[in-house]
């Protein structure tokens, strides 16, 4: 959201000086949805996300069961064992609770890791697929559908980019 009023003071500001900006945008979203290599990263993604929710799925499972078994045997458990049984019973929860976070937490899990790793090089792909089209067709500014309240048709490049990325032609920079 800074990034695009950034990006609209600078519109303004180029405006303003006399400079003839002209803008356009891209839905980023569409872009990466109709590229295989997306499309492939996407899939092998999900199927390691399934294995590590699969195996959250059975720790949960087992934890219950255990607990189920626990409160079957708990009222003529010792004391010491009624507690012991209780410490052990939490560090299980415990450790699977630390498994998700370490596997599927949103910002620093495994899955937002390899999502990046896998996802960087398309996404800069992308970028200068979109800088390369925009300078082709005399645009100063670009900005991604989610930010725009408003915009003509006449001015979205997200089926040239996606034409120019599909059939393999050179883009701009690395």
């Amino acid at each position: 959201m800074i990034i695009a009023l950034g990006a609209v003071l600078l519109f303004a500001v180029g405006v303003a000086v006399g400079q003839t900006s002209k803008a356009a945008y891209v839905d980023s979203e569409k872009i990466l949805s109709e590229l295989p290599e997306a499309q492939k990263a996407s899939k092998e993604l999900e199927t390691l996300v399934n294995a590590w929710q699969d195996s959250l799925a059975k720790m949960g499972t087992d934890l219950q069961a255990q607990f189920a078994e626990y409160q079957k045997q708990e009222s003529i458990m010792p004391a010491a064992k009624k507690e012991a049984e209780q410490k052990r019973l939490a560090d299980l929860d415990q450790r699977r609770r630390e498994y998700a976070a370490a596997k599927l937490d949103a910002r620093t899990g495994e899955a937002a890791q390899e999502r990046e790793k896998r996802l960087a090089p398309i996404r800069e792909k992308v970028l200068r697929a979109i800088e390369t089209v925009a300078k082709e067709d005399g645009f100063t500014f670009v900005f991604d559908r989610t930010n725009i309240l408003y915009g003509d048709a006449k001015v979205d490049l997200t089926y040239k980019v996606i034409d120019r990325l599909k059939r393999g032609l050179p883009v701009r920079g690395k």
